[in-house]
């Protein structure tokens, strides 16, 4: 395939969003896929295929007119290109490793570019020589957002990320270049570039805390002392190194403005627009930044649904009422893409509205406005700033003149959305693409513009064209096919519509001749359709495209047409679900016109659905899955492999050469051939066949003819990064190429264009020959048909979709089709009719199958008809004869009559019920077991950890007669480490005491005095007292030997063992109380069991004496006795219990047997018979049993009346009522006894309970105690903690400054080395100048020399001419156009264009000083050719030695700079090490100054506290015998004091009286001498006079101020016109001043003129000097030395005459008569 040619690309298409950019003065350039456009506004188009490995950022730059390149892959390269030439200007290499990820010119020479992962280098280059000048490095916690060059400084750059606004300085020093960075300051105080500051927030209503106030610790202290140690935020939170620092940035979540864009102003400001529509001023000079626009709140903003929240309904005012526009706003995304005008500022963003913002005013204000209506991501001015360029990511570029709002012009507009397909119609003139959006854009094949575009208003998966006629079919996501006729390309139209599917239409595929089209789905349908016009593009049959245990999704179908016009069709499908792993089967089938003709018969069913034997339908696997299919003559298919990436071919089988079992079977590759690098991608034959392409996700496509398999022609027209080729198609005659890709580009490449210049080789021009000839011949068989399918298509009306396609939410819903059906059912039953299902009617939306099927339901229904009729009859009869049977149900006793579901017929809906309620009881159950499976996880959890982790289970005991509970405390079984611990800690510090005693025998014992025989905190042992100890543990068996004295607590270790002794106390403080409180539980049982015992009792004596009084029954309840929360009892549980079948079963067996068991016990029982005869039916006869008994009666007395009684009768009657009376005592005298028996045990009842109480408010006191030394050990245990805590922070902190001193130590070394560097560089440079500076003195004194051969007259002369120089190019500020100009830059031109300037003026005005005319008179021509070339020489020479001097400034500049970073460095240092001396003593003096707990009795402290605890800070602790004896003293001097008081008030009382008589006299005498001096010296004025003798005084006075009044109007007026005459004097001298500056400007000229004339004469005068006499000159001397003298007289004379007559004036002033008032 090389050798038929290259193919180049012809043009390119596409457009998303990026950065367009002005490269010429009316050419814009953008990124086109792997390309560059260039677009003329005039619209005149370039393409540039970028030769590098992948395409990465780009730039332009107007003013050199050349752009840049990145690459995108390993190590890569920046291309420098030239406009329009493209040629090759540099390659900047080594500037990333991996990527790039921008790009930016400056104004002048240099080119900037960011590295991404994993450098985030700034790289500054000089891309005329491609020399890399220096690097920066960036923070890689944020990517920048933007940069740029001012473009009045190229020494300045800008970078902004979300989160950071940076300058950079460029510093130079000769070759040498080094980046500065300062950081943007808000607010008043200045930060230093390491210190991160934070951006203003984006609601300016917060109120946060200065910048300073992040460096104050925040902690509050807790120590009783006046020292504290405080320590940054970073070191309490234990972090160092980077984490450190970004803390701040960690904790703070305030929404903050994130910087976007930025723009430079011609003094060096910046304006920075953030993402929220906040823009930002940065002062170029102090680096100080404002927000100078904050946009309005959400609520605020116009429009805004926030505005009308809770609002459900607008009232019609409401609704009437004018909304304010937007437009005058910025919003958020206002500002995302910004450019500075002369005019102001202007912005645009994802509103799609261009304004111009004034920002010269106090205020930001809005001055003009165009909407675009596209979001703007790009915007550029022209290099004369008189057009602005827009782009989107819409795909629209749009031109503007600022100025002119409705100026607005559509430059280019190529819609947005990937690509779905290309095509091509007939012709070979136009290509046809289709985007997702169903966007169809229809482009010229010949220059690649966009002809026209039409959009179908839904999703598009799928495109082809006919080969026949001009019709393009589109593929929908809703299963239609729509076609669009193109007969006109100017104004598609679409002119049918056919749903096919339900799903999208995901393949498409005309046959060669475009007489049938072949559509695919998701369902696994191939769908033949007509493509003629004429047919109406009626879908003729289906197929499946296999077997049912191998559909899948289909992949790919391909056709081919043989002589015999049998096509020959391939599907490829995926059965694996994976859709990456390609196709596995494979499924073919030929359609002859014989079939076709037939359809009926060569269908299985009306439905149109091929039957396998007709069609020849073979599906077999692929014994590799491949991607793509393309099928040619022969039965040879080509795929792409997924394993190996191979192109394989393979031969298809014939259905006879295939085995019965198909299970088995699988489809070899014949052969293989070279394939892409990347899986995945499509397989596409030319129209003649003869061609084959391949391409896929690496970006290149493959081409090579079917012959020469091995040899390929290579393009790469997409990055395989962003997905590679998408879509790919070949022009009608093979000559192009058409590619699309997930980048949005549409390319086209041809086989060695015109425009290169180029032709095919021999081989290749007969190949392509064969090509078009085979197109030529194809166009002509087609011809008479294409003809006729033309002129019906352009007959054919506009078809529209109807609105089914379209549902609207806010019509209501019809009845469906079953939904009627139901009803229409429910009347026939009620009127007990036939009911017989109406014709079904296909559905709007419905597909054509579904219609098909439809159809084939109508032609049963009239075959069957009969039979259904007779169907219906029966069903009916059924129906009647079972409502009789229920009726007759109904009418039967309730024992006979059967239950409804009986009378169901339906056995099997029965069944369903019932297994669907089972399904559902064993849903609910299941659910029932997880949730109560979950519950009892978390009981035996909550048991676990509450419960049986217990050593001492926690319970209470209650008081018998109040509400008093004491708990005990439970207790954990110990770890075996922490007994470890304490054994550990305990052998310790046995270790450490018998040390300290040891030490202390050695010692020799002091006296001690006697106040110090025993300490205030020890005993008579020398242990300490709770005072110092700090708790009363001891007490309560919390005591140890082992403690450590709280004054001795130094040491880390001491601490820690301290705190472990501590925990072991509390642990053993709570052992001994639940000792005590397990002897009270004990105690209450006991006495619950006596109470038990004594009730027995009770209620025996209250049934014996008939009594209702209730008995007092004590029990333990639930937190006595917790262990009944862990058993559930059965009368607890109020809901029936449910029991299984077989626990039924077994109950019932129980009861049985116990049945039968009392059924026994209920026959002859000897044993109670016999105790009933023998005993009465008792073993022991009791007192009280026989005094229940009643004395029997003797029967006479109920026989016999009294009077008939005998005398025996009467003797038995006596003695029966003594018997009575007896027993009444008897039982009386019981009954008492019984009372005090009960009252007894009821007052021992409650003396038990009163005396357990007593005993339980006992305990409550000790365990209040118990709790409150508790508490006194954990207060100490947390101080300790507290001070590990802070020795923690503080060995953080020391960590930090350690790494901070290490890393500013590395700094200052390369600072150092800096330092030394340049000053060698500085010195050599100065040696350089220096000897430049010789050597241009040299030549100055060597030019008599050079021209020794001339007259001395011609040498003056030559040599005046040699010292002439052209005058300086003076440029001043709005110069020529510039002042009309709307560059806002065009008063401050760059660097470079200014040398540029000054070099052609030089060069210009040496020309015209060596002109020939300028030669004096009588020079020979060589020898004015060599005083010019001297002159040159010499002119040269100065203008290095100020290009030298200048540079030799700047390093002595750059010199200074980096002594002072290597200052500052060490200054750091010193300061570091300072910070860090001091915070080794704070940590000294911290562990040196113990917070020591004590604890003190009430009446010891005298600090008055307040209602919270007291902060003892400003204490003192001091001994009690201080304050005693204190007191003592006190009293004594008080009782001293009032005694002499006392005797004082006496003697003072006879003193004061005296003292105040005195005052008063001197009072007196005092009162009258003022009244006398006041007489002495009053003085009686004029107006005192005039006051007198005037009778009319105050009219005097108003007439002297009516006078006065007049006179300030008088004055007024004098005044004004004073200052008229002033003005005008001012401006007389103003214009005079202008006159005389012109005229100093004249005689500024004239004077070098005559400069130069007075030189000439004095080099004249000095060589005619010889030649005058000298005579006269000394006599002139002696004049002048004369005049001097006289002069210098004269004014020494002036000035002794001034100081006479000062003091003849002192002299008279002394003896002036002065009349001076006395004061007084």
């Amino acid at each position: 395939m090389d050798q038929i040619g290259n193919l180049e690309l012809s043009w390119a298409q596409g457009y998303s969003g990026g950065k367009a950019n002005y490269i010429d003065k009316d050419v814009i350039c953008y990124l086109c896929g792997h390309n560059i456009k260039f677009v003329a506004e005039d619209g005149a188009e370039t393409v540039f295929n970028f030769p590098g490995e992948g395409v990465g950022p780009f730039a332009a730059h107007s003013l050199s007119r050349c752009f840049a390149v990145a690459e995108q892959c390993l190590n890569p390269k920046i291309y420098v290109f030239v406009y329009p030439t493209f040629r090759k200007l540099s390659i900047l290499e080594n500037g990333a490793k991996l990527e790039y990820s921008q790009l930016f010119f400056s104004s002048s020479d240099f080119l900037c570019s960011l590295s991404g992962i994993p450098e985030f280098e700034l790289t500054l280059w000089n891309f005329q020589n491609g020399s890399k000048l220096c690097t920066f490095a960036l923070s890689r916690e944020n990517i920048p957002t933007s940069l740029s060059f001012n473009p009045g400084n190229w020494r300045q750059l800008c970078v902004t990320t979300e989160k950071t606004i940076s300058m950079l300085t460029i510093e130079q020093s000769d070759k040498y270049y080094v980046m500065q960075p300062s950081v943007v300051q808000f607010g008043k105080f200045n930060w230093p570039y390491n210190r991160r500051v934070r951006l203003p927030p984006t609601d300016p209503d917060i109120e946060e805390e200065d910048e300073r106030d992040r460096e104050i610790p925040t902690r509050a202290s807790t120590r009783m002392t006046r020292y504290t140690v405080d320590v940054p935020k970073a070191a309490k939170a234990g972090l160092v190194g980077e984490m450190a620092e970004q803390l701040d940035d960690i904790q703070d979540q305030t929404d903050r403005v994130k910087p976007v864009s930025q723009i430079w102003t011609p003094i060096g400001d910046l304006y920075i627009g953030c993402k929220g529509g906040q823009l930002i001023k940065v002062d170029g000079e102090t680096h100080k930044a404002q927000v100078i626009y904050y946009p309005p709140k959400v609520p605020d903003t116009p429009g805004s649904r926030m505005s009308s929240a809770g609002i459900q309904r607008e009232s019609m005012v409401d609704m009437k009422q004018p909304v304010e526009d937007v437009s005058d706003m910025l919003l958020e995304g206002s500002v995302n893409c910004i450019g500075l005008h002369k005019r102001g500022l202007y912005c645009a963003g994802t509103d799609g509205t261009v304004r111009l913002v004034d920002v010269k005013s106090s205020d930001v204000n809005i001055i003009e406005k165009c909407h675009i209506g596209v979001p703007v991501t790009s915007m550029a001015f022209s290099p004369s700033y008189r057009h602005l360029v827009l782009g989107s990511s819409h795909g629209t570029l749009h031109l503007y003149e600022p100025g002119a709002p409705d100026s607005l012009k559509l430059l280019k507009d190529l819609h947005h959305g990937l690509f779905v397909g290309i095509s091509c119609l007939p012709g070979n003139e136009h290509c046809v693409t289709a985007r997702e959006g169903g966007e169809l854009q229809v482009w010229s094949i010949d220059k690649g513009h966009l002809v026209s575009s039409y959009n179908v208003g839904v999703p598009v998966f799928s495109i082809a064209c006919s080969p026949m006629l001009h019709v393009c079919a589109l593929g929908t996501a809703g299963g239609f096919i729509y076609y669009l006729d193109l007969t006109n390309v100017e104004e598609p139209r679409l002119i049918q519509g056919v749903k096919v599917y339900e799903g999208p239409v995901m393949q498409l595929v005309y046959q060669d001749e475009g007489r049938y089209l072949l559509s695919a789905s998701e369902e696994g349908h191939i769908f033949i359709i007509d493509g003629r016009a004429t047919e109406n593009f009626k879908p003729l049959a289906h197929t499946e495209t296999c077997m049912e245990d191998a559909k899948g999704e289909i992949q790919a179908v391909t056709t081919y047409t043989d002589a015999k016009n049998t096509m020959s069709v391939v599907v490829t499908h995926n059965t694996s679900g994976n859709k990456r792993m390609g196709a596995n089967c494979l499924t073919t089938f030929e359609v002859s016109d014989d079939v076709m003709r037939d359809l009926r018969y060569n269908c299985n069913s009306l439905k149109y659905d091929f039957k396998d034997k007709s069609i020849k339908k073979v599906s077999v696997k692929l014994a590799v899955p491949s991607y793509g299919a393309a099928i040619s003559e022969g039965n040879t298919m080509f795929t792409m492999a997924q394993n190996n990436k191979a192109v394989q071919q393979h031969t298809l089988p014939r259905l006879e050469e295939l085995p019965k079992d198909l299970r088995k079977f699988r489809l070899e590759p014949v052969s293989e051939f070279q394939g892409h690098q990347l899986p995945g991608g499509r397989v596409l034959l030319s129209p003649h066949h003869k061609w084959l392409a391949t391409y896929g996700a690496d970006g290149s496509v493959l081409l090579r003819t079917i012959g020469q398999m091995d040899k390929t022609v290579c393009i790469t027209p997409h990055d395989y990064r962003i997905g590679g080729v998408k879509c790919m198609a070949f022009g009608e005659d093979s000559q192009n190429i058409f590619t699309t890709g997930y980048d949005g580009v549409l390319t086209c490449y041809s086989w060695n264009p015109p425009l290169t210049g180029r032709s095919y080789t021999p081989t290749g021009s007969g190949k392509a020959k064969s090509a078009i000839e085979a197109a030529r011949a194809k166009k002509s068989r087609l011809m008479t048909s294409q003809k006729e399918e033309n002129e019906h298509l352009a007959n054919m009306a506009d078809w529209t979709p109807e609105d089914i396609m379209r549902p609207s939410s806010d019509k209501i819903p019809p009845m469906s089709r079953e939904e009627k059906e139901k009803v229409k059912r429910d009347e026939a039953l009620e009127r007990d009719e036939i009911y017989k299902t109406p014709t079904p009617v296909p559905e709007p939306d419905a597909t054509w199958l579904q219609v098909q099927e439809l159809e084939s339901f109508k032609e049963e229904d009239k075959q069957y008809a009969d039979v259904k009729k007779n169907l219906r009859v029966s069903i009916r009869d059924m129906r009647r004869t079972l409502q009789s049977m229920l009726k007759n149900n109904e009418t039967l006793p309730e024992i006979e009559q059967l239950n409804r579901h009986e009378f169901d017929l339906d056995i099997e809906e029965q069944l369903r019920l019932q297994a669907e309620a089972d399904q559902e009881v064993e849903r609910v159950r299941e659910e029932i077991e997880f949730e109560n499976l979950a519950k009892m996880y978390l009981r035996e959890m909550i048991k676990r950890e509450c419960w049986d982790d217990m050593v001492v289970k926690g319970r209470a005991v209650q008081a018998f007669n109040s509400n008093l509970e004491v708990s005990n405390f439970p207790m954990r079984e110990r770890l075996p480490e922490t007994v470890k611990l304490i054994e550990k800690v305990t052998k310790r510090r046995q270790v450490e005491i018998a040390e300290a005693k040891a030490l202390d025998d050695r010692h020799i014992p002091m006296p001690k005095r006697k106040d110090d025989e025993l300490g205030e905190g020890e005993d008579d042992e020398g242990r300490e007292q709770p005072s110092t100890t700090g708790s009363l543990g001891a007490q309560y068996g919390g005591g140890s030997e082992l403690f450590y004295s709280q004054f001795e607590l130094h040491s880390r270790e001491q601490k820690i063992n301290q705190i472990v002794l501590l925990e072991d106390a509390i642990y053993r403080i709570k052992q001994v109380f639940n000792k005590d409180f397990d002897e009270l539980f004990i105690k209450k049982e006991q006495e619950i069991g006596k109470i038990k015992e004594k009730n027995k009792r009770i209620r025996k004596i209250i049934a014996d004496l008939d009594l209702a009084e209730e008995v007092i029954e004590p029990s333990m309840g639930v937190a006595e006795k917790p262990e009944t929360l862990l058993t559930v009892e059965d009368d607890e549980v109020k809901v029936e219990r449910y029991y299984t079948p077989e626990q039924r079963k077994a109950i019932e067996k129980k009861e049985k047997e116990e049945e039968e068991r009392r059924a026994r016990e209920r026959g002859d029982n000897q044993r109670e018979r016999a105790l009933n005869q023998m005993m009465g039916g008792v073993l022991e006869i009791k007192k009280e049993d026989e005094l229940k008994k009643d004395v029997p009666k003797p029967a006479f007395m109920t026989q016999k009346d009294e009077n008939d009684w005998s005398e025996e009768e009467q003797k038995l009657a006596k003695d029966y009522e003594k018997k009575v009376k007896d027993l009444q005592e008897e039982r009386e005298k019981y009954r008492k006894q019984l009372e005090t028996e009960l009252r007894k045990n009821q007052s021992l009842i409650q003396e038990g309970m009163a005396g357990f109480d007593e005993m339980l408010n006992t305990v409550f006191m000790k365990k209040i105690k118990v709790m409150m030394v508790i508490y006194q050990e954990e207060l100490k245990i947390l101080r300790l903690r507290y001070s590990l805590l802070v020795e923690e922070e503080l060995e953080t902190r020391e960590s930090e400054l350690n790494r901070l001193v290490e890393h500013k130590k590395h700094l200052k070394t390369l600072a150092t080395q800096a330092v030394m560097e340049t000053r060698k560089n500085v010195d050599n440079y100065r040696e350089q100048y220096d000897i430049l500076l010789a050597e241009d003195k040299v030549m100055d004194k060597a030019f008599k020399r050079e021209f020794n051969d001339v007259s001395a007259v011609q040498q003056d002369q030559l040599y005046r001419l040699f010292k002439r120089r052209p005058r300086a190019l003076k440029i001043t500020r709005g110069e020529g156009d510039n002042i009309t100009l709307p560059n806002p830059f065009a008063d401050r031109p760059s660097t470079a264009r200014q040398n540029a300037q000054s070099k052609a003026y030089m060069d210009q005005a040496m020309d015209d000083l060596d002109k020939q005319s300028n030669c004096p008179e009588g020079v020979e021509p060589q020898v004015w050719e060599r005083l010019c070339m001297y002159r040159r020489q010499k002119v040269e020479n100065e203008n290095l030695l100020k290009l030298r001097a200048h540079i030799l400034a700047e390093m002595q500049q750059f010199q200074q700079k980096r002594q002072e970073e290597d200052d500052q460095l060490k200054n750091d240092i010193d300061s570091i090490g300072e910070q860090l001396n001091k915070l080794r003593d704070d940590r000294t003096r911290f562990n040196l100054n113990l917070e020591v707990q004590l604890l003190l009795k009430q009446g010891q402290v005298e600090v008055d506290a307040g209602s919270f605890i007291h902060d003892y800070k400003d204490s003192a602790l001091i001994h009690r015998n201080v304050v005693e004896d204190l007191n003592g003293t006190i009293k004594q001097l008080g009782e001293s004091k009032i005694a002499s008081m006392v005797e004082s008030k006496d003697f003072r009382k006879g003193i004061i009286q005296l003292e105040w008589e005195h005052k008063k006299m001197l009072m007196v005498i005092e009162d009258l001498q003022n009244k006398m001096k006041d007489v002495q010296f009053m003085k009686v004025t004029r107006e005192i006079q005039l006051f007198l003798n005037s009778p009319d005084y105050e009219g005097r006075k108003s007439e002297e101020v009516g006078k006065l009044e007049l006179t300030i109007l008088q004055q007024k007026r004098i005044h004004e016109k004073t200052l008229d005459d002033k003005n005008k004097s001012l401006r007389d001298l103003e214009r005079t001043i202008k006159q005389k500056e012109n005229d100093n400007e004249q005689l500024l000229k004239e004077l070098e003129d005559l400069n130069v004339s007075v030189h000439e004469r004095r080099h004249i005068e000095q060589v005619n000097a010889d030649r005058r006499s000298d005579a006269g000159s000394e006599k002139r001397y002696q004049e002048i030395v004369q005049r001097r003298k006289l002069v210098d007289l004269a004014k020494a004379q002036a000035q002794e005459v001034a100081v006479l007559r000062a003091e003849v004036e002192r002299l008279r002033m002394r003896t002036f008569p002065a009349l001076v008032q006395v004061e007084h």
